[in-house]
Formats: structure tokens, sequence, C-alpha cells
């Protein structure tokens, strides 16, 4: 068994994590994990002249359990000589009001302690007790997700104030140091239930994994994380070059140059985008692969083509510009999206998919009614077909009656309050309204007995295709 504390050691070493003198805060929850890097550190401490402090979150979520946890903790840090601080907090109620996972929420309010303690206390360093086996978790469930070298590159040894000194040790080290040393730390019982993802990841699929395949899955894991976070440094830092040479960043705007974009790398592409993006808002929080690839398929259309972003961001193309602004304005956004024949044409944000399928027009039966589906004769679209909400002198021909109107004399017609008619959406050919989304069709575009090709319009929930 390796000396802990020689391999925490070289670990903080290797990432630069401390500086003699630093003052530290150590997320500390009384499990085997925190409890020996607190001991770690401990033995550390004159050595590198250490201060140390400790806080504890009780989180609410395992009744008795969690105030054994907390007097646990209390009990352990006087006996150390450790000033720590414990906060009471209803982890399960806030998850519920804010509609987070409890684990997404335990991590949110856990985190807020820390900062706060470190605040109070001067401390410039917060060490998490994350492990070479939570590393190898969360690269392997970032893979199943999608994710790109971002996810796979896993948890972090720094970040900012956050150290991780653990992040080079195994589990079973973990466990085996704890005994040796008497910690008797506490056990949370539902960490050894394969009843969520990542306890399934943990107890069934790493051991099958390590019989089967690989023994040295872990070390081989975190290999592969140490690879992909060195390279990824690198495409970032390649690609905040390229975003300072294409793009004009403003306050709520960035203009990308097209033709300076046509060159670059897809890979880099992208990740000038996301940078984009994350200078605007400050955050990718929300943003997902598809928005980022709905971005980057507007480069191939014209002036006008536009699609809405989480975070109310307008991305639209304006001649040789490529532009994403923050709407700062009280009235919605006009939307734009060009529509493409025989294809699934995914309206980003709004989760939908507009089909739009040919046929010939001797094959279609009855027309059965339907609120999101509609066949128009193609023969009678003039211009491009585009999805998009009203814009001034849009003119419609509802069907079944004769003529043209004014599309907000027959919003009035319909009694549709003003409040809501930028939210409807419509498909229009120029400014020809052919078709009030779920409302009325156009009386020009029906289709005749000498229709030969028909276009068939399906509105289908969810921007994954059918």
């Amino acid at each position: 068994m390796r000396d802990l504390s020689l391999v925490v050691e070289d670990t903080i070493k290797k990432y630069n994590m401390l500086n003699h003198g630093d003052s530290i805060v150590v997320g500390l929850s009384g499990g085997p994990d925190s409890m020996c890097l607190l001991h770690v550190l401990m033995g550390l401490k004159e050595a590198w002249g250490l201060k140390i402090y400790a806080a504890h979150l009780n989180h609410q979520f395992r009744g008795r359990d969690a105030d054994e946890d907390a007097l646990y903790v209390k009990k352990k840090c006087e006996e150390w000589g450790i000033e720590v601080f414990i906060q009471v907090f209803n982890v399960p109620a806030y998850a519920k009001e804010k509609g987070l996972s409890s684990e997404e929420a335990g991590r949110e309010i856990r985190y807020k302690l820390f900062y706060e303690v470190a605040h109070k206390v001067g401390a410039n360093k917060i060490a998490i007790a994350h492990n070479m086996n939570d590393n190898a978790e969360t690269v392997l469930m970032n893979l199943f997700r999608g994710s790109g070298i971002e996810g796979l590159k896993g948890i972090e040894a720094t970040r900012g104030e956050i150290i991780r000194p653990l992040i080079n040790v195994r589990r079973d080290e973990i466990e085996a140091y704890c005994h040796e040393k008497k910690l008797n730390p506490r056990i949370d019982k539902t960490n050894l239930e394969p009843i969520y993802g990542r306890n399934k990841v943990r107890l069934e699929l790493i051991p099958y994994i390590e019989k089967h395949f690989n023994g040295n899955i872990m070390s081989t894991l975190q290999r592969l994380s140490d690879i992909v976070t060195i390279e990824n440094d690198f495409l970032n830092k390649e690609a905040k070059k390229l975003l300072l040479k294409i793009a004009i960043i403003g306050e709520n705007s960035i203009e990308y140059n097209i033709n300076k974009m046509n060159d670059i790398h897809p890979a880099l592409l992208r990740r000038v985008i996301r940078m984009g993006i994350e200078q605007l808002i400050g955050t990718l929080k929300g943003i997902e692969y598809r928005n980022i690839e709905g971005v980057l398929d507007l480069l191939g259309k014209s002036t006008g083509a536009a699609i809405i972003l989480p975070h109310n961001i307008k991305a639209y193309i304006s001649y040789d510009k490529l532009i994403l602004r923050i709407n700062t304005q009280s009235e919605p956004y006009k939307y734009y999206l060009e529509l493409e024949n025989d294809r699934d044409n995914i309206a980003e944000f709004f989760d939908f998919t507009v089909r739009l399928t040919t046929v010939d027009a001797s094959q279609i039966g009855d027309i059965k009614k339907d609120k999101y589906k509609v066949y128009i004769d193609k023969g009678k679209v003039k211009q491009k077909l585009v999805l998009r909400n009203r814009f001034d002198g849009d003119v419609f021909s509802p069907i079944g009656l004769k003529g043209s109107k004014k599309l907000k004399e027959y919003f009035i017609d319909e009694k549709i309050p003003k409040e809501e008619r930028d939210n409807i959406f419509l498909i229009a050919d120029g400014k020809e309204i052919v078709w009030v989304l779920g409302r009325r069709l156009s009386e020009k575009y029906k289709i005749t007995s000498d229709t030969k090709e028909a276009i068939i319009i399906n509105i289908i929930r969810g921007t994954c295709s059918e």
C-alpha cells in the first residue's frame, strides 16, 4: 500500500495546489474521503505552515443519521484542534423549491457554505475530497452522456480556489488509511445501494470492467483524464486567439466575421462559439451540443436566418456576420428560420421540429383535420418557406374565406390578445402567410384537383425525429 502522505504531497506539488503558509477550508462530510483528507493535511500542516479549518453541511437528507454525522464531525474536530463551521440547511425543501435534483441542490448549498467560511476566516484555498474513483466515475458518466473533450477531462485537480489533493488516490487506499489510523468515519448507506446512476457505475460497472477487461481501469481513466486536460487546455488557448481575430465583442452582443470562420477547423469553431456565448452571459450552463450545432448551421444560410438560444440569446445572420445578441428589450425577438424541403428543421429552444415532406398529390387520400399537420400545393410556393413570427405588412387568406386581409386583422377577428400575437408561429412564403400554426391554413396554398406535388408540413413536439 502506498504512503498516502507522500502521494498527496506529490499531487500538491504536481498541480501547484498550495504555497507555504496557505489557509485551507476542508469540506468535511464525516465520510472516509473527507476524514482521510483532513487527517493527511494535518500531517502536512507543520512542514507547509498551513492553517486548517473545516466546514460541514447538515443537509437533512437522512434525518437522524445526518444529525449524527454533524456530531461526529464536531467531536473529531474538537479532538484534533480544528475550528469547524457547521450549518444546518433543509436541502430537500430547497431542491423542491428550485426544481433541482437532490445532488444539484446539495452541491450548490455545500459550495456556498465553503466559500462563506473561507471568506470569514480569510482562507485562500478550499480542499475537496474527490478521489481517483470519483474521477473515473465522472469520466464514464460524461462518456455515456455523449460529452466532448470538456467532459472527458473529468474532475479538475484545481479550479480557482478549489483543490483536490486526493485526486490521485484510490478509494480502497482511503479506506485502508482510515482503518489504519482508526478514524472510524461515518458511512452513508445510500452510497452502497445501486439506486442512482453514479452508484451503479461505482458498484456494478467499474467492478465488472476490472474483472473482465482492465484491472487497472482507475489508473487508465486517470491517465486519460490527465491527457485530455492538457489537450483541452491547448485547444482553449488556440480558440481564445481565434476569437480575438474573428469577433468583435460588445456589451450585449458578439459579431463574428463569417469570411474569417470558413477556414477554421470545426473542433476550434465550436469552441469559438461556446467562448463567445460564455463571454456574453458568463456561463455555459443550459447550453447544449444541439444549441452550438444550431448556431453553426446558420453559417450556410442567408441574411435573416436566426435561432433562439437559452438565456434569451438570439443568433442570426446579417450579411457577412454571425451575430449573437442578448435581448435587452421588452418586446420579444423576431424569429426567422429558413425551412429545407424533405428534412426535419429543428426550431432550437422552442423544442419542436418542422418536418417538410414532398409527396405526389395522387397519393394523398382523405385529409383528416390535424392541429399540427397540413398539406399545401408545392407549385404555389413562390419563395422559400420560413418559420417565423409576424412581420409588419403580413397578409393572410384564411381558408374558406374569399380575398386577403392583413394578418393583424385576422388576429383581431380571432380575438387574439395583442400581447400574445408575437408568440404565434407562422409558416410564410415571403409576406404571404401559408399557415398560422395550430390555427388556420391559407386558401391560396391549399391543395386542389390540379395539384401535382404537395408538401406535408408536420409540427413535431420535441427536437428528436420520430
